[in-house]
Order: structure tokens, then sequence, then C-alpha cells
């Protein structure tokens, strides 16, 4: 029975290390078309007495030059999206609780009826574009649910 628990951690530890995150590019209130980040690491070499840059992929798995599309989805691990986040490329989970809150407690659009509450605040509920911009628009990449 041991050996069957052994088996059992690893394959879960396993799992858990390969479980993708999806991100987007997808600003709400801004006209962006894609989203790009220099992803490497410049290291001198000594090249026949002379110092030459030298660029490797900083993030394992991901190219040095990461560009994602309006609307695309990428796939990355926990550890690329720790990375990530450490450079102020994807939002932060309070970035995330944020946006979801917002997005959540908006309005309708385009009610059936209207209340006289609603006709009476014209419009003093909406968001400005500055209010939107630093709520939900902060030219990162963003977790998909």
């Amino acid at each position: 029975m041991a050996a069957k628990k052994k088996s059992e951690e690893k394959t879960s530890k396993k799992s858990k290390s390969t479980k993708k995150i999806k991100l987007t590019f997808a600003p709400v209130m801004g006209a962006g078309k894609e989203f790009t980040a220099l992803l490497r690491k410049k290291t001198m070499k000594n090249v026949y007495g002379r110092e030459e840059p030298v660029y490797s992929p900083a993030i394992d798995g991901l190219p040095m030059e990461l560009t994602v599309r309006k609307g695309e989805v990428i796939e990355v691990t926990q550890e690329q999206l720790d990375e990530l986040r450490n450079r102020g490329h994807v939002e932060t989970e309070e970035e995330y609780k944020a946006r979801q809150h917002f997005i959540k407690s908006m309005n309708p659009q385009h009610p059936e009826t209207l209340s006289w509450d609603m006709i009476i605040a014209e419009g003093s509920n909406f968001s400005t574009l500055l209010d939107s911009q630093n709520i939900v628009y902060n030219d990162k990449l963003l977790i998909v649910d």
C-alpha cells in the first residue's frame, strides 16, 4: 500500500505543475491591438577581448518577445505566471478581484424598463474614462476564467 501512495503523490505533483492558466489581452476602454513584452535577460560575454551582449529567454518556455494580440488566449504554467506577475506584465490577484467586482457590479447597458431612480440620476452612476482606465484597463495581460 505504501508504494501506491508514493505513486499517487508523484502524479498529483505532476498534475499541479502542468496546470495551465489562460491569459489574454482584452482592453476594455482602450484601442490597443496587441501587447508586447520583452522577456529576455542580457549577459556580457567576452569574445576576442571584447565584451558583447548575449540575450537569452528570461522565463523558461516563453519567447524572448511575447506578443499577444487582442482577444488571443495563451496558456502559461503557474511558475511562468508568477514570473510574469513579478515583472508587472500580468494583473495581480488584487487587480483581478477588483476587475471581477467592477464587472459584476455594472448595471446592464439597456435595461428593459427605466426606474425613476435611473431617470433622476441621469448617468451619475456611470464611471468616467479615468475611473475605468484605473479599474479595468491597465495595459496588462488578464486572467481568463
